[in-house]
């Protein structure tokens, strides 16, 4: 039989761990629409939204650096009831990391220079290699309270956030070769999500959750939440531009329009997009969000992506 593990955390980036497909860490995502791709299939968009209002003007935000030294990941490590000593783990990312041996299992805390943003885990309990019973998951209003609770505690509520979601996060299902659905299926954790809007408008790609294990143990959390200050107003493009580009393949991430047979676009709206907590970051700009119904191999999933609003600098 096969072991097949399904991860959702936030934002992110593949990691393959012993055949399981869990979303870890931060991707590479360009602060400027990447260009067009040859090729990318124009004709297999099909658009049954109505496009959104468009003000006269929006809020451009500016972040406010991260200034990370060892000495604060010592102290943010201190709020998790963590100690040991900091190390860079990513130049790239920015990323200091400290693991704190002396507990069982290990316990870690990351946090990055470019972003601010904190990551905790317990990952023997947040990612198992093997489940064989059904961990004991509180219901979904239990599960808000003991985030809530945990925020608190560990200092790193924030007053903007509100609960957007709260949901399965990861799986672990067993597999018969050769068949068509897994034969035994376990929900192995629970993730609290987290958002905030600027100028009454959602932030996409900010990472906010607190995830819950066995128990109700909390055994993970994310929070990529940039302080951002406001830095002047802008004016958008046209909604049907902005679908020119969708479809063009001029997208804020990596576009991934050629893996899909069809893709129906069923709701646009605006917001501003956040880049991953590996990314340094200057300007929050705002977005069109396309999101809809896109088919793979004949079979649907879900889809949005993300098109710059404004002209840019």
């Amino acid at each position: 039989m096969a072991l097949k593990k399904v991860g959702v955390l936030v934002c992110l980036a593949l990691a393959i761990i012993a055949g399981c497909a869990w979303v870890l860490g931060p991707c590479q995502t360009p602060a400027n629409p990447l260009p067009a791709v040859a090729g990318a299939g124009e004709e297999k968009y099909s658009l049954t939204a109505e496009f959104p209002e468009v003000r006269d003007s929006y809020t451009l935000y500016r972040v406010v650096p991260a200034a990370i030294t060892e000495e604060q990941v010592r102290k943010i490590a201190e709020q998790f009831g963590l100690s040991g000593e900091p190390k860079a783990a990513s130049e790239a990312t920015g990323e200091f990391l400290l693991i704190d041996a002396s507990k069982d299992p290990e316990e870690q805390v990351s946090v990055y220079a470019h972003s601010g943003s904190v990551a905790y885990h317990i990952l023997d309990k947040e990612f198992p290699t093997e489940v064989t019973r059904q961990p004991a998951l509180p219901a979904d209003a239990e599960a808000e309270k003991i985030a809530l609770a945990f925020l608190e505690k560990t200092g790193m509520q924030s007053p903007d956030a509100r609960v957007v979601k709260t949901e399965v996060n990861q799986k672990q299902e067993v597999w018969k070769a050769g068949g068509s659905e897994p034969e035994v299926s376990y929900d192995v954790t629970k993730a609290v999500r987290f958002g905030r809007s600027f100028d009454g408008q959602p932030v996409y790609g900010d990472e906010f959750a607190v995830i819950l294990g066995d128990g109700g143990e909390v055994v993970g959390l994310v929070k990529t939440w940039r302080e951002v200050t406001p830095d002047g107003n802008v004016s958008l493009r046209s909604p049907k531009e902005a679908y020119e580009d969708l479809r063009a393949a001029r997208t804020v991430r990596p576009h991934v329009g050629g893996e899909y047979d069809q893709i129906t676009i069923e709701n646009v709206t605006i917001g501003y997009w956040m880049e991953p907590r590996g990314v340094v970051q200057d300007l929050v700009r705002p977005v069109y969000a396309f999101s809809g119904i896109a088919v793979r191999g004949g079979a649907p999933e879900p889809y949005i992506e993300y098109v710059f609003a404004d002209a840019g600098e």
